[in-house]
C-alpha cells in the first residue's frame, strides 16, 4: 500500500510537470492568427519553459523563462514551445525521423539581437545587431581561454524593429544602392534584392506606391511567408503605411521553418544557406501548417499548375546563385512533385531524399538526380514513376 502511494505520488508529479496549459498563438481555420489556450506538452519543470526537447530562454540567459516572466514575453515563449513541439511530433510521427527523435535537447532563444559567432557563440553586442529574422545555429566548442563553454544546436528568433521604407535614400548613389542591398541582406531571409531595389526607385521616381503583394513577397523568406501576411491581414496595415517589421517568434510556419532546418542538419549544414536547403524547409513547414487554404495557395502562387495561376515560372540557371537565388521555386517544385509522383507518404518521400542531398546541391543536377535514387525505394511503380519524374522536370523547363 505504501509503494502504490508513492507510485501515485511520482505519477501525478510527472504528469503535472510534463503539461501546463498556456496562451498561445495559432491559425484557426481560416488561417487568420488567434490567441487560444494550448497544452505544452513534455516539460521538465513545473515553472518555467524547459521541456525535454526545447529550452526557451531569454536572449543569451541560460535560465528558461519563468511561468511568472511578464505575459508579452510568456505568449512568445509559449508560442514558441507549442509550435516547436508540433513541428518535432511531425518529423518523429509522420516522417519516422530517428534523426529528430534523437536530438538532444535544443536552446531557443527570443529577442537575441547578437550575430552568431562560430568561436565566441555570441558577437559582441555592438556587431551590427539583429532585428525582424529567426536563424538556425550549428553546435560549437566553445573557447575554454575566454570561458565560452561549448553549446549545442540552437533556434533564435530576433526582437522586432520597424524599418520605414521612406528613410532609405536610393536616389541614384551606388553606395547608397549597396547600402540597401547590405541592410535587406542582413534582415530577410532570402529576397530577390535586385527585384526590390528597382521596386523602391521606380515608386519613388514616379510618385507611386509600392506594389503591396509584391513587396511582401520580395521581403519575406519566400512564398510561405508572403501567404502568411496576406492572411494574417498585417500586410495591409504596415504597408499602408510604408513599414516592414516581423515578430518572426510569432509566425507559426517560421518556427517551423527553422526547426526543419535543425530536423534536416544531418545532412545540410545550418551556416550554408541554398535556395535548396531554403526550400526544403518551407516545404516541411507548409506541410507541418497542414492548412487546406496554404496549400490551395501554394498551388496558385507558386506558380506550376491550375486555372488561376498568376504566371509561369520555369527553371532557369540564375535561380541557383546569387541575388537571384529562388527559394520559392524549389517550394513549389517539390509541393507538386509530392502530389504529383509520390503516392504514399510524400513527406518521407521528401525527406529521405535530402538525405541524398548536401549543402551544396544544385537544383538542376542533385535534386533531380536525388528524386531518381528515392524513387527506386519508395515509388509504387518504380518505371512508370520515373517516367513520370522525367516528364515532371522537363516541363519545369530542365
Amino acid at each position: 500500500m505504501k509503494f502504490f502511494i508513492i507510485f501515485l505520488f511520482l505519477f501525478s508529479t510527472h504528469s503535472f510537470a510534463s503539461m501546463v496549459k498556456k496562451q498561445a498563438l495559432v491559425r484557426n481555420e481560416h488561417f487568420n492568427p488567434i490567441i487560444k489556450d494550448v497544452l505544452l506538452t513534455d516539460l521538465k519543470s513545473t515553472d518555467s519553459y524547459d521541456g525535454e526537447h526545447f529550452k526557451i530562454v531569454l536572449a543569451k540567459n541560460d535560465e528558461a523563462i519563468s511561468f511568472d516572466s511578464d505575459q508579452e514575453l510568456q505568449l512568445k515563449a509559449a508560442t514558441v514551445y507549442y509550435h516547436l513541439t508540433k513541428a518535432y511530433r511531425y518529423y518523429v510521427d509522420t516522417v519516422k525521423s530517428q534523426y529528430v527523435k534523437n536530438h538532444p535537447q535544443i536552446v531557443v532563444r527570443l529577442e537575441l539581437t547578437n550575430v552568431f559567432n562560430e568561436v565566441g557563440h555570441f558577437a559582441n553586442d555592438n556587431l551590427d545587431p539583429q532585428y525582424n529574422n529567426a536563424l538556425s545555429i550549428p553546435e560549437g566548442d566553445g573557447y575554454e581561454p575566454k570561458d565560452i563553454k561549448p553549446w549545442g544546436r540552437e533556434i533564435w528568433f530576433r526582437p522586432v524593429k520597424e524599418i520605414r521604407l521612406s528613410e532609405m535614400d536610393t536616389s541614384g548613389a551606388s553606395s547608397d544602392i549597396k547600402a540597401v542591398i547590405k541592410y535587406f541582406r542582413n534582415q530577410v531571409h532570402m529576397g530577390n534584392l535586385q527585384t526590390l531595389i528597382n521596386s523602391v526607385i521606380y515608386s519613388k521616381a514616379n510618385n507611386t506606391s509600392l506594389d503591396q503583394a509584391k513587396l511582401v513577397r520580395l521581403l519575406g523568406t519566400s512564398v510561405l511567408t508572403e501567404l502568411i501576411y496576406q492572411f494574417s491581414g498585417a500586410s495591409a496595415q504596415l504597408f499602408a503605411q510604408n513599414i516592414y517589421k516581423l515578430d518572426s517568434a510569432m509566425v507559426p510556419e517560421i518556427i517551423y521553418h527553422e526547426f526543419s532546418h535543425i530536423a534536416l542538419s544531418n545532412h545540410l549544414q545550418l551556416t550554408h544557406s541554398s535556395p535548396v536547403n531554403e526550400g526544403l524547409a518551407d516545404f516541411f513547414a507548409g506541410k507541418i501548417a497542414n492548412s487546406q487554404k496554404l496549400a490551395t495557395q501554394i498551388k496558385e502562387y507558386n506558380l506550376f499548375d491550375g486555372k488561376q495561376v498568376r504566371k509561369k515560372q520555369q527553371y532557369n540557371i540564375a535561380f541557383e546563385r546569387g541575388e537571384y537565388a529562388n527559394a520559392d521555386f524549389v517550394f513549389g517544385l517539390l509541393w507538386n512533385f509530392g502530389e504529383k509522383i509520390v503516392k504514399v507518404n510524400e513527406a518521407e518521400f521528401i525527406y529521405h531524399m535530402a538525405e541524398k542531398l548536401t549543402s551544396s546541391s544544385t537544383i538542376r543536377d542533385e535534386l533531380i538526380n536525388a528524386s531518381l535514387q528515392t524513387c527506386k525505394k519508395y515509388c509504387q511503380h518504380y518505371n512508370d514513376d520515373r517516367l513520370n519524374i522525367y516528364t515532371f522536370f522537363n516541363s519545369k523547363n530542365f
